[in-house]
């Protein structure tokens, strides 16, 4: 059943009470604005879906034959039979990043950074993730003969990238132990409902908007010996809430750990949509 389908387009009759037009009038007013509102929610999400569907696999497809392309030319540049091949690679790179003005930046930089900054720009963060990756599919080719760790072969990077959940999941996969941002995650649903204290702030002096609400905040303040908590200031900087959660986990993991697998076994709220449903179901059916 399409899920707006319980909405009618006129109602004469709620609760058991029959209404006058004018009532009606309002309530069928209502209805039309909430068949809106659920309408474009479905087509935002169809949208969604085609966008994912179609334009973000186009999009990552070709991602992934440019990724294969400097992955090719750091293998010709190293592994490649012939001298004179390898070195033409590698005066190539070398004046490439020297008219980018790249050269005295990635000095010490791994020869797959520097073939990746050559291709995708000076953006660090994704330099590095791309970098990461392919320098992984350096040591998934398996052994030799000889027990030494082959590269994959660059026909298979693609296909090796989707089957691990792409760039971003080697990435993380290829550190020890958890992230930084998973720690956060986890140290954020064990403190869900943990409330230590509640403070209503000076608006006067912590300005706080409808944007604000719900959203985790890193609050700056000083204890002193009178007891009180002197704040000085709040953050509203993501990376900076995540670091602190992550410190959070750190510094007790064993009970954060805990707290957030008690937590998460705690049924979810429903969402701001679903009790609008349920509240539409209920008044119509009565």
């Amino acid at each position: 059943m399409n899920a707006m389908s319980f909405i009618p387009a006129s109602s004469s009759v709620v609760t058991g009470f029959a209404l006058s037009a004018t009532a009606s009038k309002v309530l069928e007013v209502k209805q039309t604005g909430l068949r809106a509102a659920l309408g474009q929610l479905e087509r935002l999400e169809q949208e969604r879906q085609a966008w994912e569907g179609e334009e973000l696999e186009s999009a990552r497809r070709r991602l992934y034959a440019m990724l294969t392309e400097c992955y090719g030319f750091y293998l010709t540049l190293k592994t490649s039979a012939a001298q004179d091949i390898r070195q033409q690679h590698k005066e190539a790179l070398a004046a490439f990043l020297e008219t980018r003005g790249l050269t005295k930046a990635l000095t010490s930089s791994h020869d797959m950074s520097k073939i990746v900054r050559a291709v995708f720009g000076v953006d660090r963060r994704r330099v590095s993730a791309y970098s990461i990756a392919l320098r992984k599919a350096l040591e998934s080719g398996g052994l030799d003969s000889s027990g030494k760790v082959k590269p994959l072969p660059a026909s298979a990077l693609s296909s090796w990238l989707a089957e691990h959940g792409g760039v971003e999941e080697v990435r993380l996969g290829s550190k020890q132990g958890m992230t930084a941002k998973q720690r956060a995650e986890v140290a954020q649903v064990a403190l869900r409902d943990a409330v230590l204290m509640r403070i209503k702030p000076d608006a006067r002096t912590m300005s706080f908007s409808t944007d604000d609400a719900d959203r985790t905040v890193l609050v700056v303040a000083t204890y002193r010996p009178t007891g009180e908590l002197e704040v000085s200031a709040v953050v509203r900087n993501d990376a900076a809430v995540r670091a602190a959660l992550a410190a959070h986990y750190s510094a007790d993991k064993d009970a954060v750990t805990a707290a957030a697998n008690k937590a998460g076994a705690v049924e979810a709220a429903p969402t701001a949509i679903a009790v609008a449903m349920d509240q539409v179901q209920t008044r119509i059916a009565a």
